[in-house]
């Protein structure tokens, strides 16, 4: 899929800017256009809305004068100050007594600040509000009440006091303490003290800390789905619970997951060294250097211990392990677990565990080197077990690619250890000396002696130049400078190049396949771009059309991976399709006051009828004039609402727009476009959908429709023909 170009329709990108801006400092605020009557109110976020106890429906349109906040005990002074500010279009710091919803009153601190775009007309106005108390207590918080006590009591006691209007005389002594704050600047930096000790002792800048939230999530499930390398993790479908009993392992716990990747690595552990450490590491002398020093001599045998302990422990483990039958039950009784293991792994898995080196130590017979070695390879048949469970992972086109590689390096190993295997047993019987060994000793310089068993290559000059001609062997016909002399060599060679041969067929003939798998994505993408291209060609659709319409088919594609999210839902039975819709909306449905209360029945109706849409910032998702057949509910990102490309309103997350449906017997048309500012998630519904299921559930449509605010009423005055 090509480098995207980024938005390429017209859109308008400043108010979501602020917007964002300002809700990542925890700031409560609200945007005005000025250049609508009464300078409207056209956004206000959430921590407005939490300052004031008003909801967003409430406060949308009205003057952002706001004359709704004032009380009884609001100094006119303070509201005449604002006003001017407005009128003025003025940068302009007020301190005002506003009351809440609930008729509590606090001081409030009002920054104006107008906003003007390239001509220097006023355009906007932003005005943020601040709890005093709550600042004070964050000044505290960094250290400087000493600073702000002193400067406005101690230093300069009424020197920076305003006239505070009339009120209770308790309230009176409370809001002259405050009164005689120092203002605030609210800045967008962080706050320095060192940078303000000797500045000016009326105006400090300070930030609001942002907001934390702590997310706390339950991720076991997570972990061993991922860590688990059964191919069955769970049946999924259960009628009940399953009953376990006591001292019983359930195959999809974090412990049995853990534990079988530390089995595969011990598995992996035996199938690289047992071979090696048959071909290369034993010998007579070293037989009988451990008759002498005893089993532990060697650091090698000591681990070949510990790897038998571990797998006589994951047998008896795997005798208290559930599994999952053919009915898709998970079988916890022992005596069932046991029978099943049985006639399972269980053969396997005892013969891989026998540590024959310790059951045939000091034997005292000269074959010994030779039967360890054969019968330590008898761990390697666990492999076949760690083979099935990789197979999961069959379907993803990377992990497949490099188990081949792993196969392929493994498969070459083996073969290097029975090559030196093989030159070893035949060296002492050969006449004149023409194995490969004698050959090798020659060019390097390190000629065999009879008398002294130590001579010749070493273990890495042996092994290397093994593995070297295995790896040429199997992937050409070799080079020559290591060569097969002796019937068994030459024997050996011609099976290593069959083998060869139907691993290119059988491995990396399969490279090109999983390769085109990798890119089957894009080869989809590409050929959908094609078709969207010759559909702008066929029509002629002119110039800024066509971006948008490239523009959305790549930002479609990224977010959905051109799958169309409708036919797969569409694939299973109606029951499932409810249960799933349920969970796609399950954030409107359960965060939207309108749906509280609804029964599970009406949830899933409600569900089915709920369609999601996407919308690229630019993208008009209602026009002036179109019938307002569909109820919008944001999920996500902010649109704008415009009426003679004047916005009037900013909408975000949780809003809803549209008309309220039950106010109207005939739908209306819409007053305004509406467009996208992001990219945007939204949730919609059709009038007769809302009202059919309704319909099905009168005892809940009284509640539905005295709960549902739409934050932006779009239908207009005139009704439709």
């Amino acid at each position: 899929m090509p480098v995207r170009r980024g938005h390429v329709a017209p859109q308008n990108t400043y108010l979501d800017t602020i917007i964002r801006k300002f809700e990542g400092q925890s700031r409560k605020f609200l945007i005005a256009n000025a250049q609508m009557e009464n300078c409207a109110i056209i956004y206000c976020n959430d921590g407005f809305c939490e300052l004031f106890g008003y909801s967003r429906v409430e406060v949308m349109q009205r003057p952002c004068t706001c004359d709704f906040l004032t009380g009884p005990n609001t100094p006119s002074s303070a509201v005449s100050r604002l006003a001017q500010a407005l009128l003025g279009a003025e940068e302009c710091k007020v301190d005002i007594l506003y009351y809440r919803k609930d008729a509590s009153s606090f001081r409030c601190l009002v920054d104006v600040v107008p906003v003007k775009n390239e001509d220097g007309a006023v355009i906007m106005f932003i005005l943020n509000f601040e709890d005093l108390a709550q600042l004070l207590a964050k000044s505290s918080s960094r250290s400087l009440t000493q600073r702000l006590w002193s400067h406005s009591f101690l230093g300069s006691e009424g020197s920076h006091s305003r006239p505070s209007g009339p009120g209770p005389g308790p309230g009176r002594g409370k809001y002259r303490t405050v009164s005689q704050i120092p203002q605030f600047t609210l800045n967008f930096v962080e706050f320095n003290l060192e940078k303000h000790r000797s500045g000016s002792t009326t105006e400090i800048e300070i930030i609001a800390p942002h907001k934390v939230v702590e997310r706390t999530q339950n991720v076991t499930e997570k972990v061993t789905q991922v860590l688990s390398l059964g191919a069955d993790v769970l049946p999924e479908y259960k009628l009940q619970a399953p009953r376990i009993h006591r001292g019983t392992i359930l195959h999809y716990s974090p412990f049995k997951a853990v534990w079988d990747w530390l089995i595969l690595l011990l598995v992996i552990y035996t199938a690289v060294f047992t071979p090696y450490s048959a071909a290369f590491l034993l010998s007579d002398q070293d037989e009988s250097q451990r008759g002498t020093c005893g089993y532990t001599c060697s650091p090698l045998t000591v681990v070949d211990l510990i790897v038998d302990i571990m797998f006589v422990v994951d047998i008896v483990i795997n005798f208290r392990t559930t599994y999952v039958n053919t009915n898709d039950e998970v079988v916890s009784h022992p005596r069932r677990i046991a029978v099943h293991y049985f006639k399972g792994w269980f053969l396997i898995d005892m013969v891989a565990a026998i540590p024959f080196d310790l059951l045939i130590f000091r034997s005292g017979s000269d074959e010994t080197t030779t039967l360890i070695g054969l019968l330590k390879t008898a761990r390697l048949l666990r492999l076949v077990r760690v083979a099935r469970k990789l197979d999961r992972y069959s379907e993803y086109g990377a992990a497949v690619l490099f188990l081949l590689m792993c196969t392929f390096a493994l498969i070459a190993h083996w073969l290097a250890c029975i090559w030196y295997a093989i030159g070893n047993v035949e060296r002492p019987y050969l006449e004149p000396k023409i194995g490969w060994l004698d050959s090798l000793g020659a060019q390097l310089g390190k000629h065999y002696n009879g008398s002294d068993p130590a001579s010749g290559p070493s273990v890495q000059d042996k092994y290397v130049t093994a593995l070297y001609f295995t790896f040429s062997s199997l992937t050409s016909v070799g080079f020559g400078n290591v060569s097969p002399n002796t019937n068994s060599e030459k024997v050996f060679s011609i099976c290593v190049m069959l083998i060869g041969s139907l691993m290119y067929a059988s491995i990396f003939g399969n490279v090109s396949a999983i390769i085109q798998r990798l890119y089957s994505g894009t080869a989809r993408y590409h050929t959908q771009m094609l078709r969207v291209k010759e559909f702008i060609r066929f029509h002629q659709i002119p110039n800024p059309l066509r971006q948008r319409l490239e523009e959305y088919f790549q930002h479609a594609w990224s977010y959905t991976n051109g799958i169309d999210m409708n036919a797969v839902l569409k694939g299973f039975p109606e029951c499932l399709q409810a249960d799933i819709c349920l969970h796609l909306h399950r954030a409107l449905l359960q965060h939207c006051p309108a749906f509280h209360g609804a029964s599970k029945g009406c949830l899933r109706a409600l569900a089915v009828k709920f369609k999601t849409t996407h919308a690229p910032p630019g993208d008009t998702l209602v026009h002036l004039g179109d019938v307002l057949s569909t109820l919008y509910f944001i999920s996500r990102g902010s649109i704008e609402i415009l009426r003679d490309d004047v916005v009037v309103a900013i909408l975000g997350k949780n809003d809803i727009f549209g008309e309220p449906v039950s106010l109207h017997a005939r739908p209306g048309k819409s007053s305004a476009d509406v467009r996208a500012l992001t990219y945007c998630d939204l949730h919609k519904i059709h009038r007769a959908d809302l009202l059919e299921v309704l319909d099905m559930y009168p005892a809940f449509a009284d509640t539905f429709w005295s709960k549902l605010e739409v934050t932006f009423n779009l239908r207009d005055v005139q009704p439709l023909p």
